[in-house]
């Protein structure tokens, strides 16, 4: 006879079906006050997916108090995923349900990742309210969960801990870097006021010299109709041009049989004018395509680097340079003109250090890459075992 409580992927040495448990019979759910300030506060802005983010306050507010392995979850907006494994005692402010385990039924560790599961995340999301949506504690603590014996329980939070532990290396990994090369990025451009860098590959001297951009960009204003040459693309923040599914699917909206759209070549500079301040600036490297006639499109001339070029553009005086001369005040009708944005100074070496720095930040952006993909590969990783290890 075949069992059907049992999840897909299992730690050998267990058998036997999982039982159903209604979700109050597998929590407490703590309610006690306090606003001592001898604990740390824990508000909504704090947690992000199990990370604790900002600073912690100790103060008198008033919130629920939780100990040490207690499960904090954030019933307002349950979509943003407001949870947390607590490593001490403190206090919850604001709209936070604290879980604390039936230690004869239930696992502190195993419910933590249950309410990470599908399952979980689809009945947490029935909720009350529209403007502020929060989790309906009288459907979630009645809505029904298979769990195993506590032996069985405690490995598998103990093998999802471990997974979380490597996505926290991976994070700070990839945020290392991210910080280097922003060190890096004030360090090898000269600062305002100033004609050298401070950070400078061997061989090289001499000043920087001024030229204003249309010196190095030429508009590329030529419009045609999406063709297998020519496909439609998406420009997305700090991505580049992407195929619209690896952003989200905007047919519909970006799509028109009878119009047309920019034509943009490999290595080609492009900027939104609403949205260069968060990303949506840079290279071209994906090749031939057509874009949105909203965005600015433009070719690297006069043998500049176009590596060079594109990290220039991150730099944050550059950035600070660009919003001098947007228009508008309203978020969609900001606009840069092209014609003004080439009026633009910059301090440029010559073409060989200029190639020495682009050719550096490319290897450096190819090494944040492969660690962005390990990251995104241990997430999904994670995603399918808790898909494959609950029911």
């Amino acid at each position: 006879m075949t069992k059907t409580n049992v999840p897909r992927l299992r730690f050998k040495g267990f058998d036997g079906e999982w039982k159903d448990e209604k979700f109050k019979s597998l929590v407490e759910r703590v309610k006690k006050t306090s606003d001592s300030d001898q604990y740390k506060k824990i508000e909504f802005s704090n947690i992000d997916e199990g990370k604790i983010i900002g600073k912690l306050s100790i103060n008198d507010t008033k919130g629920i108090a939780f100990r040490k392995n207690d499960i904090l979850f954030g019933k307002l907006r349950p979509y943003l995923k407001n949870w947390y494994y607590s490593m001490f005692d403190g206090v919850a402010v604001g709209d936070f349900w604290i879980f604390r385990a039936k230690r004869k039924i239930s696992n502190s560790m195993f419910i933590y990742y249950l309410i990470q599961t599908h399952r979980y995340t689809r009945i947490s999301n029935y909720t009350t309210g529209t403007k502020m949506p929060r989790s309906d504690w009288n459907f979630v603590s009645n809505s029904s969960f298979y769990i195993s014996n506590l032996e069985e329980q405690q490995k598998i939070g103990s093998f999802f801990a471990k997974i979380d532990k490597l996505i926290e290396l991976q994070t700070k990994k990839l945020e290392q870097l991210k910080k280097l090369k922003q060190g890096y990025l004030q360090k090898i451009f000269p600062q305002d006021g100033e004609s050298v860098p401070r950070l400078r590959f061997s061989g090289f001297s001499g000043e920087w010299k001024e030229e204003r951009l249309k010196s190095i960009l030429l508009e590329r204003n030529l419009k045609k109709e999406p063709s297998k040459e020519f496909p439609l693309m998406a420009f997305a923040s700090q991505k580049g041009i992407v195929l619209k599914g690896d952003r989200y699917d905007r047919s519909a909206l970006v799509k028109d049989d009878n119009k047309k759209y920019k034509i943009t070549k490999f290595n080609d500079f492009i900027y939104s004018s609403n949205n260069f301040k968060t990303g949506s600036i840079g290279l071209n490297k994906f090749g031939d395509a057509t874009i949105s006639p909203v965005y600015s499109v433009f070719n690297v001339i006069n043998n500049n680097n176009s590596d060079f070029f594109g990290v220039l553009s991150k730099n944050k005086s550059f950035i600070y340079k660009m919003l001098k001369y947007q228009q508008g005040v309203t978020y969609g009708q900001q606009r840069i003109k092209e014609d003004d944005f080439l009026k633009i100074i910059v301090r440029v070496p010559y073409k060989n250090e200029q190639q020495k720095i682009g050719s550096f930040f490319a290897k450096l952006d190819k090494l944040i890459e492969e660690q962005s993909n390990k990251l995104d590969q241990l997430k999904q990783q994670k995603k399918a075992y808790l898909q494959k290890m609950f029911i």
